[in-house]
């Protein structure tokens, strides 16, 4: 004999708890989520890395340096551990984000263009590279949590 739950008062009644919301993803508008995405990424990051070769890059250390500068936020020591595989700590996302935004390198290479400096040009090109071929390969900014959102 089954009680109709129904007839029970509302503070006896039991229902599953909601489920969590996930945390949001970071406000990103160059999407690596889709293959249109991927391929635009794929596109900017040879052509940026194609200038940055002609312009001499291929010898400069500006280049070779912004190419590998996103990555720092890798070496840094978190407080807390990642909370699983292929995350990052939260307290090394902001970090993380920050230099892996396109307007970083953006900003770069019209420091680079205003001035006139090959260093600066070259730096922004090699940070342009680095960001569009993570987001070729779907390696897009964190989540708070740490994970790729």
């Amino acid at each position: 004999m089954q009680a109709d739950l129904r007839a029970l008062p509302p503070t006896v009644r039991t229902t599953a708890p909601e489920p969590a919301p996930a945390p949001a993803a970071p406000r990103d508008a160059w999407t690596w989520r889709s293959t249109p995405g991927r391929v635009l990424s794929a596109a900017t990051g040879a052509a940026a890395f194609g200038t940055g070769i002609a312009l001499g890059g291929a010898v400069g250390w500006a280049f070779w340096t912004s190419l590998v500068a996103p990555d720092i936020a890798l070496l840094h020591r978190p407080k807390t551990p990642p909370s699983g595989p292929g995350r990052l700590s939260p307290d090394t996302v902001p970090l993380y984000n920050t230099l892996h935004d396109p307007r970083l390198a953006a900003s770069l290479l019209a420091a680079g263009v205003l001035t006139a400096s090959r260093p600066l040009l070259l730096a922004g090109l090699g940070w342009t590279t680095h960001i569009a071929v993570d987001r070729a390969f779907g390696y897009g900014i964190r989540r708070a949590d740490g994970a790729i959102h």
